[in-house]
């Protein structure tokens, strides 16, 4: 009991903190987007405008749904939310993850494509294996590949924190936005990676 409310509390804590700056991230970015107030990314993004919308919906629903799943209180109670919110998270991702790889492809700027491929990728195989562990009742192996998933998910509120609410100019020299996407998801993987590792073995087995 003390090793799952010694965890409960900072995983409550983490998921507090990144509600507020999702919610930033919506007022400031999102909403102005969605609604047409920003005249300079309307031309940005006109050709591929209702794409971006549906892949920011599709990840979204994932970024919403995926925090009540880490919770064990939830998961043991709940068996049956657990899984159907399993699933909805693995849809929306399989719906954001491939229209992000195809606005990489056909509309971002040679530099920023491939690790934005690349990202979209991880995203969407991490998502996978998740999925296909979970299928395979591989318990331990399942919460690895989806921690790492929703780790991927939120460089979706990192990215849009730096780059369009705190204004940060990364310089050409140092790679630009390319780099950003890179550094932001190997970030995600290793602390996805840390977490699984400091979690109790008999917490890692009680995954539904």
């Amino acid at each position: 009991m003390l090793n799952r409310e010694v965890f409960v509390r900072p995983r409550l804590v983490f998921f507090l903190i990144t509600g507020l700056l999702f919610m930033l991230v919506m007022c400031k970015v999102e909403l102005p987007l969605l609604l047409g107030m920003n005249p300079q990314w309307e031309q940005k993004i006109n050709a591929y405008r209702w794409c971006l919308h549906a892949h920011a919906l599709a990840a979204t629903v994932a970024l919403l749904v995926a925090p009540v799943q880490f919770f064990p209180e939830i998961r043991h109670g709940h068996l049956q939310m657990h899984r159907l919110l399993g699933r909805l998270y693995a849809v929306a991702v399989g719906i954001a993850a491939p229209l992000a790889i195809y606005i990489a492809l056909m509309h971002l700027a040679p530099a920023e494509k491939w690790p934005a491929v690349a990202q979209g990728c991880l995203w969407l195989g991490t998502t996978v294996a998740a999925v296909v562990t979970a299928c395979n009742r591989q318990l331990i192996m399942h919460q690895i590949w989806i921690t790492r998933s929703y780790a991927l998910t939120l460089t979706f509120i990192v990215t849009r924190m730096l780059v369009d609410v705190l204004k940060m100019d990364i310089n050409a020299s140092f790679g630009g936005a390319a780099n950003l996407i890179w550094v932001s998801s190997l970030m995600a993987l290793v602390m996805a990676d840390l977490l699984c590792l400091s979690l109790p073995r008999a917490s890692q087995l009680e995954i539904a």
